[in-house]
C-alpha cells in the first residue's frame, strides 16, 4: 500500500514538473516570435492544453493561471508589473476561462482513456488466466479420456467373451460418475463463456469425446446383457428396403447409389426385427464411411434351399478390406476407424449367432468389400397362419 502511493506521488509529481517545464519553454518561445505573433501569445495557450493533456485538469489549470500572469506581466504596458486594470482583468478572465476549459476537457479524456486501458489490462489479465485454465483441463481431460479408453481397449482384447458382463458392469460403475461429473462442469463452463468462440470449441470437441465414451460403456452394456431374442413373423425384403430408405438422406448426401436385387420368392422368417434392423444399418453405415468420395452399395437377398438357409448379401465399392483387419473384424473393441467403437460387428455376430445363423465377409471381385449373412430354413414361418402373421406385422 505504501508502495502503491509512493509511485502515485512521484507520478504527480513528474506531471506537475513537465508542465512547468512546457510552461517555461512556451514562454521562452513567445519572448522570441511577440514581434511576429503580437498581440496573441499563442505559445502559452497550447502550453496550458498540452499541460492538461499530459497531466490532467490540475496542471493544466496551473499553466494556465501562471501563462495568464506571465502575459500580463512581460507582454502587455507597465511591462515588467502586474496592473489590474479592467482590461487587463478582462483580458486575464477570458484567457482564464478558456484555458480552464480546454484543460478541463483535456484531463477529463485523459482521464476517461486512462480508465479504459485499466479496465482493459483487468479484461486482458482475466482472458489470460481463465485461457490458461482452460487449456490445462483440455489437456488434463484428453488425457484422462484418452487412457481411459486405451484401458477400456487392452481389458476387452486381453478378456475372453465369458468375462465381458462382468467388465461391462464395473467400467459402467467406476466410469459413469465421474464422466457425469465432467459433463456438468463442461455445461458450466459452456454457459460462462457464451461468447469466448475459443472456449466453446474446446469445450465441444472435449464433450463430444466425453459423449464418445459414454456411447461406447452403452453399447457394451447392451451387448453383454443381451437376453432371448423375441421371433415373431418378419418379411426380410421389407426390412431391407425400409433401413435403405431411413439411411436414404445420408446415402444422397455422400453421392453413394444403392441396386437392390431381392428374391422375391423369400418367404417371411421368424426374427427380432429390432435387433436384425440393427445389423443392417451396421453393415450400410460402414459402407458410407469406406466410400467418402461416393460409390454403390449392393444388396441381394436369396432363398438357398439346398443349403437350408436364407441369405442375405451387402457390398459396397469402398476401400476394402485388408488381410490383417479381415483377422480381427469381429473381435470387439477391434476397429480401424478413427471414431470406430469396436462393436458393430462383434454384436452383429452375436445377433446372428442368436438367430442360428452367421455372418462372414463374402469374396468381391475388384474393389470394396462385402458381408454375407445367413438364417437357417428352421426359422421360416410354417405355411400355416404365414399369411396372416406377416400381414399383421408389415402392415
Amino acid at each position: 500500500m505504501k508502495k502503491t502511493t509512493a509511485t502515485r506521488k512521484r507520478a504527480v509529481a513528474l506531471q506537475y514538473g513537465v508542465s512547468l517545464l512546457v510552461f517555461l519553454t512556451a514562454l521562452l518561445l513567445t519572448q522570441l516570435l511577440w514581434p511576429f505573433i503580437q498581440p496573441n501569445p499563442t505559445p502559452l495557450f497550447f502550453a496550458a492544453i498540452i499541460a492538461a493533456f499530459y497531466g490532467g485538469f490540475g496542471p493544466g489549470l496551473l499553466v494556465s493561471v501562471i501563462s495568464a500572469l506571465a502575459i500580463d506581466y512581460f507582454f502587455f504596458p507597465p511591462y515588467g508589473a502586474l496592473e489590474f486594470t479592467v482590461p487587463n482583468l478582462v483580458r486575464f478572465g477570458v484567457f482564464i476561462s478558456v484555458s480552464a476549459l480546454v484543460s478541463w476537457l483535456n484531463g477529463t479524456r485523459k482521464r476517461l482513456l486512462d480508465e479504459r486501458e485499466k479496465l482493459l489490462n483487468q479484461i486482458r489479465g482475466f482472458n489470460d488466466e481463465l485461457r490458461g485454465k482452460v487449456a490445462a483441463a483440455t489437456e488434463e481431460l484428453a488425457s484422462a479420456n484418452s487412457s481411459l479408453f486405451d484401458s477400456q481397449q487392452r481389458l476387452a482384447r486381453s478378456e475372453r467373451l465369458a468375462v465381458v458382463g462382468q467388465m461391462a458392469a464395473s467400467l459402467a460403475h467406476e466410469v459413469g460418475t465421474p464422466l457425469h461429473s465432467i459433463s456438468g462442469h463442461l455445461e458450466l463452463l459452456g454457459t460462462s463463456h457464451l461468447h469466448d468462440a475459443d472456449t466453446q470449441r474446446r469445450v465441444r470437441v472435449i464433450q463430444h469425446q466425453v459423449d464418445f465414451i459414454v456411447g461406447t460403456v452403452k453399447r457394451l452394456l447392451e451387448w453383454t446383457h443381451r437376453g432371448r431374442l423375441p421371433l415373431r413373423p418378419l418379411a426380410l425384403n421389407e426390412l431391407l428396403k425400409e433401413v435403405l430408405w431411413l439411411v436414404g438422406p445420408t446415402l444422397d448426401k455422400n453421392g453413394i447409389r444403392v441396386e437392390l436385387g431381392l428374391d422375391e420368392s423369400l418367404p417371411p422368417l421368424r426374427a427380432d426385427r429390432d435387433s436384425l434392423q440393427q445389423v443392417f444399418l451396421n453393415l450400410v453405415n460402414n459402407s458410407v464411411d469406406a466410400m467418402p468420395e461416393g460409390g454403390v452399395i449392393e444388396v441381394t437377398t436369396r432363398l438357398d434351399r439346398e443349403g437350408g438357409a436364407a441369405e442375405v448379401v451387402f457390398r459396397d465399392s469402398g476401400v476394402g478390406i485388408g488381410p490383417d483387419a479381415a483377422e480381427h473384424l469381429f473381435e470387439p473393441m477391434w476397429t480401424n476407424k478413427p471414431t470406430g467403437s469396436g462393436f458393430g460387428l462383434a454384436i452383429a455376430r452375436e445377433v446372428m449367432a442368436e438367430h442360428g445363423g452367421s455372418i462372414e465377409l463374402a469374396e468381391r471381385a475388384g474393389r470394396g468389400a462385402g458381408f454375407r449373412l445367413t438364417l437357417p430354413l428352421e426359422q421360416l414361418v410354417p405355411e400355416a397362419g404365414r399369411a396372416e402373421e406377416v400381414t399383421s406385422r408389415v402392415a
